[in-house]
């Protein structure tokens, strides 16, 4: 298991993740850090112009995964 950080850019604006979450491979962190900003994009109340990007950072600071929050066509 290794330590993965979720940290977050919301408009400009460095949201750090200070605990992370462990993970037996970076393809499951990188599954989680998909469902982080699919999950900021379903909130009613985001703002999708402001331009959030949710990182995946493993344990020594490299980023493996970047995903940018976008609103999601409904059904």
């Amino acid at each position: 298991m290794q330590r993965y950080h979720f940290p977050i850019f919301h408009n400009g604006q460095l949201q750090p993740d200070d605990t992370g979450e462990m993970f037996g491979s970076p393809d499951l962190a990188r599954q989680y850090g998909a469902r982080v900003a699919r999950d900021i994009a379903s909130d009613p109340e985001f703002d999708h112009s402001a331009h959030t990007v949710v990182l995946v950072l493993d344990s020594v600071g490299m980023e493996i995964a970047r995903y940018r929050v976008v609103k999601e066509a409904l059904g």
